[in-house]
């Protein structure tokens, strides 16, 4: 028969730590025999369960849920490695939902650096929230929409447009501190261009419409420190493109 290992010796021949080991056991996991000193010893039903847990654990299952699945009676392992397979899908889909999150911010950063109007450090968290409190206008499932109209325009179209909007806006303002009539055709071309990159965002959805507007009016300081313009300034912007809009009809 094997002598028993000390602990030492089973972390070294299953790759954990000393620590590691006193965890499984204050958590139940492991019961390992004690000799009339009061040391751990560790059988080969120890080293194999030890060996069970290394397992599970590469399939990224908790140490909570193992201990569950090797104590049940019926463990059931196409049933442990099915709930296991769903628990990473709803995850990589929220990691996914994540990195969309992350570069949407990113290109936001560079767009604005590039434009001269960088974000301050002070005015990050400022940022966050603004973004944060725009999302909120839409549903889960609009949002889903967005995402799916975003995966079909690609990234470069979507970085076209993001670089165009700040040129827009500022055209736009040219022709309404000059005076522009609504009427003008220069002001009815750039509303053209205006409407037609809010379609491709909404991809002329109603639901998003109302959502993205709702936006302008319930979050409008939050939309113009987005888009880096002056509330006061952005709100101008918006009535006259809405004056050229109602000329053209």
């Amino acid at each position: 028969m094997t002598d028993p290992l000390t602990i030492g010796q089973l972390a070294s021949r299953a790759g954990l730590t000393v620590r590691a080991l006193h965890h499984y056991e204050e958590i139940g996991l492991l019961a390992p025999s004690r000799t009339e000193s009061g040391h751990r010893r560790y059988g080969p039903r120890e080293v194999e369960r030890v060996q069970q847990i290394r397992s599970l654990q590469t399939l990224g299952v908790t140490l909570r849920q193992i201990g569950a699945a090797l104590d049940a009676p019926g463990f059931d392992p196409a049933a442990l490695v099915a709930r296991q397979r769903e628990t990473i899908a709803a995850e990589h889909a929220r990691l996914g939902a994540l990195a969309d999150h992350l570069d949407a911010l990113h290109r936001y950063l560079r767009r604005r650096a590039k434009a001269g109007t960088p974000v301050p450090p002070d005015a990050f968290l400022q940022t966050l929230h603004a973004m944060h409190e725009i999302e909120t206008h839409y549903t889960p499932e609009q949002r889903e929409q967005l995402a799916a109209r975003a995966e079909a325009l690609g990234p470069e179209a979507i970085r076209a447009v993001e670089e165009e909007w700040p040129r827009l806006f500022e055209s736009v303002g040219r022709e309404m501190d000059a005076g522009t009539d609504p009427t003008d055709s220069r002001a009815r071309a750039l509303i053209d261009r205006w409407d037609e990159l809010v379609a491709m965002f909404t991809n002329h959805d109603p639901g998003i419409t109302q959502a993205l507007g709702n936006v302008w009016r319930e979050s409008g300081d939050s939309a113009s420190q987005m888009a880096g313009l002056d509330p006061d300034r952005m709100r101008d912007l918006f009535a006259y493109a809405q004056s050229v809009r109602d000329a053209r009809e």
